[in-house]
């Protein structure tokens, strides 16, 4: 059963998924960079346990390379994913089935430039 995030559950859970994303991200850097032999091996093992980790907590990675993942949550009575790409501070976006390009601030201050 899909648990849905409230943006505040997202964002409690942020830190957490934060230092995977950044695992996953650099050891993807290592493995595009050519690792071969047993490091290949242990980079690709890697990922994998990783990103099990990610997805065992109901969050989608949508973008290896990017740092982009999705919570699943709901948005007047439809499902929609509440998106945090790695680098920015809280999780302040949702979208639809149209993903990332169809990004929309949780809060339309949030979208303001200080």
């Amino acid at each position: 059963m899909t648990h849905f995030f409230t943006p505040e559950e997202a964002n409690r859970k942020l830190p957490e998924i934060k230092e995977l994303v950044s695992q996953i991200m650099e050891t993807k850097k290592r493995l595009d960079r050519g690792s071969t032999g047993q490091q290949r091996k242990e980079d690709l093992d890697r990922i994998t346990v990783l990103v099990s980790k990610v997805q065992e907590s109901g969050i989608e990675i949508k973008d290896v390379d990017q740092g982009l993942i999705d919570f699943p949550a709901i948005r007047f009575s439809e499902p929609v994913s509440l998106c945090w790409k790695y680098g920015e501070e809280e999780v302040l976006f949702w979208h639809g089935s149209e993903g990332f390009r169809g990004r929309k601030p949780l809060k339309p201050e949030a979208t303001k430039i200080a």
